[in-house]
């Protein structure tokens, strides 16, 4: 019989004690007591990030078929500040809560959420938001919806789709730059203001 050390490292657990040239065979279980003590929570957060914070107002481009009045009017009421004018009305959807993503999964959690200027109705989840704006104002013969490519969000006054912020949360990638011709005309406004 021999006797072997189990250290976990956070990750894994890491054998010593065994003899050179031995190994422990496929398949082995052994029994490990820990006393109460050496356990602590599970901390199930590391595994979860922060898309984007409570509050924060994601648009959800439509081209509206029906009852175009009430949508022009929820869209005016969070109106983005864009250097170029969208091509489409722009549903502003207002986060009630933290909208999460799983590190694993790559999908989002549920998260709270209204359209901006209409708390009468709240959803459980963006997809569910998403999903309503596409039955009430669009005649789509299906409402089902890529968030992560439908929807957006503003980055230096340009609408970004949200999976460009999943890219940066999850793989460290940087949002988009605005392109040379703002920085030029960004200088220009610099020196007359001087």
């Amino acid at each position: 019989m021999h006797s072997v050390t189990l250290k976990w490292t956070g990750k894994k657990w890491e054998v010593s004690g065994l003899p050179e040239a031995m190994k422990v065979r496929r398949n082995v279980v052994c029994q490990v007591s820990l006393a109460e003590q050496e356990l602590e929570p599970a901390d199930a957060e590391k595994e979860i990030r922060v898309l984007f914070p409570k509050d924060t107002v994601l648009y959800l481009p439509l081209n509206p078929s029906k009852d175009e009045l009430r949508l022009r009017q929820l869209c005016h009421l969070k109106k983005p500040s864009l250097r170029n004018s969208a091509e489409k009305d722009l549903l502003p959807i207002m986060l009630n809560e933290d909208l999460r993503i799983g590190i694993r999964s790559r999908s989002l959690l549920d998260t709270a959420c209204h359209f901006a200027g209409d708390v009468t109705q709240t959803f459980r989840s963006l997809n569910d938001a998403a999903q309503t704006a596409l039955k009430t104002w669009t005649d789509r013969r299906t409402a089902s919806i890529g968030v992560f490519k439908e929807v957006q969000f503003v980055h230096d006054a340009e609408l970004l789709i949200i999976d460009k912020k999943r890219d940066e949360i999850l793989h460290g990638k940087p949002l988009p730059k605005p392109g040379p011709e703002i920085v030029i005309r960004d200088l220009f406004e610099d020196q007359a203001s001087a």
